[in-house]
């Protein structure tokens, strides 16, 4: 069965995107896009063929990547998200111009656990809180990948909303980058 990922990029304090919706804080990281961050994402994106998505990451996401400088300056992950399959779930969005794109409604348990159960690689959601807290709520991750940016943003768009019980998580692994950057991997504890 696939396993679904969690890759997220979240500030100190857990927050995806500040009080305004920007997500520049993380970039402002000196060298963050470069060498260990892209061994970290391009290692994740290897592993996946179909990456899940909210709304407001996919049209962010869809903004940048297609662009001739994202081709040219991050090939190998533009290459991997442009030509992977991408589902946004959105109820809103109605069409979209990012190749290999589906949009559904929602992320339903019964609609992820069939998209487990087909044969391919692992599935991963990038950023997108919405798609995240109802994965969780639904003890569908298998995997929570997570980087953690050295900045307080104080108020945001947090990654884990609106939960209402305790999952217990074991680590699997946690690296520091020359940035400052720490990103651990955890999976649930069974």
């Amino acid at each position: 069965m696939r396993r679904i990922i969690v890759d997220a990029l979240i500030s100190l304090d857990g927050y995806l995107a500040d009080a305004n919706g920007e997500i520049d804080w993380f970039t402002q990281v000196e060298g963050f896009n470069r060498a260990e961050g892209e061994a970290w994402s391009l290692e994740m994106l290897r592993r996946a063929d179909t990456i899940l998505f909210g709304r407001v990451t996919f049209e962010g996401m869809a903004e940048f990547w297609p662009s001739e400088w994202a081709r040219t300056n991050m090939a190998e992950i533009a290459g991997h998200l442009n030509g992977s399959a991408k589902i946004v779930f959105s109820k809103s969005l109605k069409t979209t111009a990012w190749e290999n794109t589906t949009i559904l409604p929602a992320p339903t348990k019964e609609l992820v656990l069939d998209l487990k159960r087909r044969a391919g690689r692992d599935l991963l959601v990038l950023g997108s809180s919405s798609v995240v807290s109802s994965l969780l709520r639904d003890g569908l991750i298998d995997e929570f990948r997570i980087r953690i940016v050295p900045v307080i943003l104080g108020a945001g768009r947090p990654l884990f909303k609106d939960q209402k019980e305790r999952h217990q998580l074991r680590l699997v692994s946690c690296q520091s980058f020359t940035t400052g950057v720490l990103a651990v991997h955890y999976e649930p504890k069974t």
